[in-house]
């Protein structure tokens, strides 16, 4: 199965709370992994972060497949969606996103920033 539930949080999402509500998942094809994945169930959707470390056609038909699991397991927590978010703890503007989403069918796009003060 091209998607694989770990243990550990992988090293690009390395920003997350690992002990947070996040599940880890990485993503293959035939030529080994391509991406990773953090989900989350919330209360109206299931939250996507999506990281991808190779990309090409066949990667492309994968993703789609991997994106039915995670549909799948959207209808099995009774949630009915999928939203995707992009998390940059560089502070920056990734340009192709809208577009990458409207390629798997996401829509409702949407611009928001964040900022964490820790308090002692």
């Amino acid at each position: 199965m091209p998607v694989t539930e770990t243990t550990t949080r992988p090293d690009p999402l390395a920003h997350f709370p690992e002990n947070g509500p996040y599940r880890w998942l990485e993503l293959a094809d035939a030529d080994g992994p391509y991406g990773v994945c953090a989900i989350a169930p919330r209360p109206d959707y299931l939250e996507l972060h999506l990281t991808m470390s190779r990309w090409g056609p066949a990667t492309r038909r994968t993703l789609a497949q991997d994106l039915e699991w995670l549909k799948t397991e959207a209808k099995r927590l009774h949630l009915p969606k999928i939203m995707g978010v992009r998390a940059n703890d560089q502070g920056q503007f990734d340009n192709n996103l809208f577009r990458f989403a409207r390629l798997y069918g996401f829509s409702d796009m949407c611009v928001f920033q964040t900022a964490s003060l820790t308090v002692d």
